[in-house]
């Protein structure tokens, strides 16, 4: 499948706008921006700031064809099953609604709409870590792990963080990433993960390996800048 130009891009994001169909108690608003899997509205519903995902096509179909699951009702069970967990919610997304594909509305999801900004920008703006996000990290990673979800997407670019009371709380909101125990990119990992060699959230523990990376470099990058 080849890339959708930019001026492709965009004539689907108007075309998904003005024909995204929920239920009335559900209202539709402005255009957020596109991710991998999907396309993000923002909306209202029950008075609450929520995000709607309207997943692409391509992937719709990928994960039917390749685990036999949809991809919304996917995304709203990972997230529905954190969320639950008193120990880390306020660490996850609160979910609302999945629309299943042959619902009859459009296929998406609603989820809480996550204020403030990404772990990348906080990085680059304090120029560290702070060691709170960090700890929180790996509670959030080693609980999910012992409940059985794996593989939940946190790099620095897809964790919103915000301050409350002085201390950095990060948010999670992105559930659809196909975990690798389920789908395995190829034998070796297959095969590394049946035998216990690999762990199954073995890339979320990366992930906090690099996020953790990412505030030394930036610490040592604003030390050479101050030192000039």
């Amino acid at each position: 499948m080849g890339f959708e130009t930019l001026s492709a891009m965009k004539a689907r994001e108007v075309e998904l706008q003005q024909t995204v169909f929920l239920p009335d108690e559900i209202q539709v608003g402005s255009f957020l921006g596109r991710g991998r899997r999907s396309f993000s509205y923002k909306g209202k519903y029950e008075n609450q700031d929520v995000v709607i995902k309207v997943y692409r096509r391509e992937f719709v179909e990928k994960y039917q064809q390749k685990c036999s699951v949809d991809i919304a009702e996917f995304e709203f069970e990972r997230n529905t099953n954190l969320y639950r967990i008193d120990d880390i919610r306020q660490y996850i997304s609160r979910p609302y609604k999945v629309f299943k594909y042959d619902s009859g509305y459009t296929h998406s999801f609603v989820q809480e709409y996550v204020e403030g900004i990404t772990l990348k920008q906080l990085i680059n703006q304090s120029g560290f870590l702070p060691k709170e996000v960090l700890d929180a990290g790996y509670k959030i990673v080693k609980i999910a792990e012992a409940n059985g979800v794996h593989d939940i997407d946190i790099s620095q670019g897809n964790i919103k963080v915000t301050r409350r009371k002085g201390v950095w709380i990060p948010k999670l909101y992105d559930f659809n990433l196909l975990p690798q125990h389920i789908s395995p990119p190829n034998l070796l990992i297959a095969l590394g993960i049946k035998l216990g060699l690999r762990r199954k959230s073995w890339r979320d523990y990366r992930s906090l390996k690099c996020w953790k990376k990412a505030g030394m470099q930036q610490r040592s990058l604003n030390m050479q800048q101050n030192s000039e």
